[in-house]
């Protein structure tokens, strides 16, 4: 087959055009997973109906004492979530705030421990301006 290769041009520059080809689609797949990595190196996780902080802010949202929620998700190997942050309206109250934690420690099976919860601070805007 090489001297087939060798002896037909035509052969040889088809050769040569796969061959461009196949380093072509290699770089750009290496080029495409290295950004949508994020910067630690770990590959961003998109859900197809708007990602599981979005669910979970909506579910935490119908605890009854809790207003508006924000969350962030840690996560560790094999993309499993080792530690949940959220900020929540009314998780001053003591009880509000167990029942926040125990809702995150039962949708996503962590320890208590990985699991904080804070009050939300409405006093300003989130462009960091206070409102007047």
């Amino acid at each position: 087959m090489l001297e087939k290769l060798k002896k037909d041009p035509k052969m040889k520059d088809l050769a040569i055009k796969i061959i461009a080809i196949l380093i072509i689609i290699s770089v750009a797949l290496l080029s495409f997973d290295v950004f949508t990595q994020n910067k630690d190196g770990r590959k961003q996780i998109i859900d197809d109906d708007g990602g599981t902080e979005a669910q979970l802010c909506s579910i935490l949202t119908d605890i009854k004492g809790v207003g508006a929620v924000d969350v962030m998700l840690q996560y560790g190997e094999k993309d499993q979530i080792t530690g949940v942050i959220v900020t929540a309206e009314g998780a001053d109250d003591p009880v509000v705030r167990n029942n926040l934690v125990n809702a995150v420690r039962a949708v996503f099976n962590i320890p208590v421990s990985s699991v904080m919860v804070f009050e939300k601070d409405n006093t300003t805007k989130k462009d960091g301006g206070s409102e007047s």
